[in-house]
């Protein structure tokens, strides 16, 4: 390939010769023109990356000459030379397009430095491409799969003269874009957020289309992109393109620039090309991973607990974490029925215990999980349900063919750093592949049922030996009884179930139930602490047996929790089924969602643990039942308006008006349907108390409230 063709137009010969000759020792093509008319005439014959000019010049000067460039040859970089004391008509030029400008006198190093900063501003079709392409080739490499790439990445930020790159990759089977690789000065703006589900955000949109994106200088003005830490950094342009397939796409390859005139389009072709020898160093890079799980397989046989540890070892080596668990799912029963570890120690999570898969952030989507340092950062489920000795937990499905296997846990330690998820896509590889293995020997349960949860059951357990009313100010009833505080040998107890059944059978750590109930012991003296408490439970509460065979309070091991196939009933798990079988019904069967939401709305008779209105640790459970609650109310009184009933209708408004004052904004439509049933009366008291609610009603037709004949 040619190199690049500079233009250099002065009426000094000398002038244009001695920079002619400066630019032809760094190996490009140059022509010299002694006036901006014979400069015109070389444009219309060659192409030009860029021109070099003076502003003085008799007949056509240097700002005429841009003016003829900027609108005959907009690719062109146009560079200024001008005397000191025209600065400003120079900088003036600038903002009319010129690409940049020196003042004479002026350093050859400098000259040289603004000429290469044009070529690369250039794009993709006036740069060496070809060059590009071997160096980023020439870097890629399966054995080193994310340094390759990363050096691939500089490699393209630097030739399209960009500031910022990114590199996402595609979950195997979640299909969310995680952000693997970046570089430039932005990147704690870039990982503000690291993952896009389909269709959301540059990355998600590229993968789900297989189509580049490309944005030039209104960056900030695009709803598509999500990242406003970046906008603020003043990213103006963005080019992106997807790293496809023939099964489909990889991920996506990104740079970014604070140019308003950053050519996306160019640097999308420039992408478009590299994205070949990416591709395929990233199909090369994942099939070895394959391979090496299954060569930690070979030698050992087929399903045993042997070569499913060493499978697990294999990926933690890859994950750099300390030590790792593998949990098998029963098909029967759908609990974690069995774990192999490459440590002393098993990392079980108590929702795996008993099968809580829907509470499992990794699980239900096929999403790789990788938290931060720092419990309080996790979500809700893991903070409740991995041990305390975890400091940096990574989940990973076992799964293939639409059949969930189990999962996998590591610990990546407490020095794991904000790259922690960039790695997840090459672990979920290798863990697909660990399921390929498992697969024949161990049936697992169809991943669809993980995500449902199965369906919603309603029916209390037979002759019910103890009820708790969490719904209200806390009530416990055993045998027909109630059982008031003061029985319980220790304050902690009380507690202690309140926790329990909160959680309605998903298991709590022993870590977290010493958390919540002494924030400040150590470890062992909360043990012993909590080992009093659960036993002056059950003495409260558990049905006397000679066997100590636990009824309702059961643990395994460090893992504790209510077991709900007992005869025990919790009002708040029953409201929550009544509710799950309404919305599964959605507008098909009203008669049966009106009898189940009236049952769901008896029971709310007040707010979560009312008599603790002040206690943090349920304060999200109590405003989300809250809005559940106000959500039945709400659907009560449109199902009653439509079928006959505003008498009961108008009932359940005033309830939900009682209950979120600051939501009657939702109750608008009750007036119109009280009127369009002829109950003109009951509606205009309504709107009355709408309008006391800060509420506008009369958003209707006026016409709407004549009394019909």
């Amino acid at each position: 390939m040619s190199p690049p063709r500079v233009l250099v137009v002065d009426d000094n010969r000398d002038m244009a010769e001695g920079i002619a000759m400066l630019l032809r020792e760094i190996s490009l093509e140059v022509t010299t023109a002694y006036s901006g008319r014979t400069a015109l005439a070389h444009l219309e014959k060659d192409e030009y990356a860029v021109v070099v000019t003076d502003v003085r010049m008799p007949k056509c000067d240097g700002h005429q000459l841009l003016d003829r460039i900027r609108e005959r040859w907009p690719r062109t970089q146009v560079v200024l030379l001008t005397a000191y004391g025209s600065i400003d008509s120079a900088v003036a030029a600038m903002k009319r397009g010129a690409s940049d400008y020196l003042t004479k006198p002026f350093d050859n190093r400098d000259l040289i430095e603004v000429v290469q900063r044009c070529l690369t501003r250039a794009g993709a079709d006036d740069v060496d491409a070809a060059r590009t392409l071997a160096a980023v080739t020439a870097v890629l490499s399966p054995d080193d799969l994310f340094g390759g790439l990363t050096k691939a990445l500089d490699i393209l930020r630097s030739a399209a003269g960009a500031d910022d790159g990114e590199l996402f990759l595609l979950e195997p089977d979640g299909k969310d874009a995680l952000l693997s690789i970046w570089a430039g000065p932005d990147g704690d703006a870039l990982i503000e957020q690291m993952r896009f589900g389909p269709n959301v955000g540059y990355p998600g949109i590229v993968a789900a289309t297989g189509r580049p994106v490309a944005v030039q200088g209104l960056l900030a003005d695009d709803p598509r992109y999500l990242r406003q830490a970046v906008v603020a950094r003043g990213i103006r342009s963005y080019a992106c393109v997807p790293l496809s397939e023939p099964r489909g796409s990889l991920g996506s390859i990104h740079l970014l620039s604070r140019r308003a005139d950053f050519p996306a389009d160019r640097v999308v072709g420039l992408l478009e090309q590299a994205a070949i020898p990416i591709t395929n160093a990233l199909r090369a890079g994942l099939a070895a991973l394959r391979e090496q799980v299954d060569a930690a397989a070979a030698g050992h046989q087929e399903g045993s607990p042997a070569q499913m540890r060493a499978m697990l070892e294999r990926i933690r080596q890859t994950a750099g974490a300390s030590h790792a668990t593998i949990t098998l799912i029963d098909p029967a029963t759908g609990l974690g029925s069995r774990s192999i570890s490459t440590g002393p120690v098993a990392l079980v999570c108590a929702n795996a215990e008993v099968g809580a898969w829907t509470e499992c952030p990794s699980v239900t989507g096929s999403h790789g999980f990788a938290a931060e340092r720092g419990r309080r950062s996790w979500p809700t489920s893991c903070r409740r349900g991995i041990p305390d000795r975890v400091s940096s937990p990574c989940c990973l499905p076992l799964a293939v063919n639409g059949r969930l296997q189990g999962v996998i846990t590591f610990d990546l330690g407490r020095h794991v750093d904000d790259r922690s998820i960039s790695r997840l896509v090459p672990l979920l590889v290798m863990a697909q592949q660990a399921a390929v293995r498992v697969a024949p020997h161990h049936q697992g349960i169809p991943h669809g049922e993980v995500q449902s949860g199965g369906a919603p059951r309603i029916q209390p357990a037979p002759a019910v030996e103890l009820e708790l009313r969490c719904l209200g100010p806390f009530i416990i009833v055993r045998g027909g009884t109630v059982v008031a505080p003061e029985q319980f040998p220790r304050a902690k107890a009380l507690s202690l179930l309140q926790l329990l059944a909160l959680q309605a059978g998903t298991p709590l750590t022993r870590d977290y139930l010493i958390e919540q109930l002494w924030p400040c012991v150590d470890p062992e003296s909360g043990a012993n602490r909590l080992h009093g408490v659960v036993h002056a439970l059950r003495l409260v509460i558990e049905p006397r047996r000679g066997d100590r065979s636990w009824t309702f309070v059961r643990n395994r091991g460090e893992f504790y929790y209510l077991d709900t196939t007992a005869p025990l009933e919790i009002d708040l798990v029953r409201f929550r089924r009544l509710l799950e079988r309404v919305k599964a019904a959605a507008d098909t069967r009203p008669e049966e969602s009106i009898d189940w939401l009236e049952q769901a709305a008896a029971l709310y008779r007040g707010d979560l643990f009312a008599d603790e209105p002040y206690a943090e640790w349920c304060q999200h459970e109590r405003r989300e039942l809250q809005e559940q609650q106000f959500g039945a109310l709400v659907r009560l009184a449109q199902l009653h308006a439509r079928h006959g009933d505003p008498a009961r209708a108008v009932e359940h408004a005033h309830a939900a008006l009682r209950l979120a004052p600051y939501r009657a904004t939702l109750l608008r439509f009750l007036p119109e349907l009280l009127v369009e049933r002829g109950r003109v009366g009951e509606a205009r008291a309504f709107r009355d108390e709408l309008a006391r609610a800060g509420v506008d009603a009369d958003h209707q037709p006026a016409s709407l409230w004549k009394r019909r004949s």
